[in-house]
């Protein structure tokens, strides 16, 4: 999964990962497009609890963003993978099933000393509901623990109540309510922490 240089990773080799019903690939600049859509689709409902969606007004500013993202790869301190749903009614017999894409997974502030990491998650709305991000939240963990990492948190907003969800039912253990932990909409959100160890996947 990781070439390692002194002990530490230097680059991320991130590969294709198929689940049951979603397929989680490392973006590149030809799915800016589709990923933009998807986001001004779901602006509104995106906006409740993240703060970024703004900031994404452009096929432009998604590729940026997706640029920005096989940069950390390179340096071994971050990845993203797109969420693609299969979609079996879309294909012909005698072809593949079809995929489109649902939303991103992401891992952040990977510390390889102290083998931990953060994940973080979003699907469009049309979505939701239907266990593709409990899905992609498990197969970004086991790849995870496979490159040697050992320690998964994420938090979300205590009224995030659908991510809150997730995070349960991919097994991460709750950890505590982190006060005023973010800025969002001119006032602070608490969230809750939670975390999942290599030990505790299966």
């Amino acid at each position: 999964m990781s070439d390692f240089l002194d002990g530490e990773p230097c680059e991320f080799s991130l590969q294709e990962v198929d689940g049951e019903q979603v397929v989680l690939r490392p973006l590149c600049e030809a799915d800016a497009r589709a990923l933009f859509e998807l986001i001004d689709e779901s602006r509104e409902f995106l906006s409740e609890h993240l703060p970024w969606p703004d900031e994404c007004r452009s096929v432009e500013d998604v590729a940026s963003r997706i640029e920005s993202w096989d940069m950390q790869a390179q340096m071994a301190n971050g990845a993203c993978w797109g969420v693609f749903e299969k979609n079996e009614a879309c294909a012909n017999i005698d072809e593949a099933p079809c995929e489109k894409i649902a939303g991103c997974i992401m891992l952040g502030w990977v510390q390889w000393k102290h083998r931990s990491a953060t994940v973080s998650y979003w699907l469009g709305k049309r979505f939701c509901g239907r266990g593709l991000a409990t899905e992609a939240l498990l197969l970004v963990a086991g790849e995870a623990f496979a490159m040697g990492l050992n320690r998964l948190e994420l938090t979300a907003s205590v009224r995030n109540l659908k991510s809150v969800a997730v995070a349960h039912r991919a097994g991460f253990q709750e950890e505590g309510v982190c006060r005023e932990y973010e800025f969002l909409h001119g006032r602070f959100e608490d969230h809750l922490r939670f975390s999942l160890l290599a030990k505790d996947f299966c």
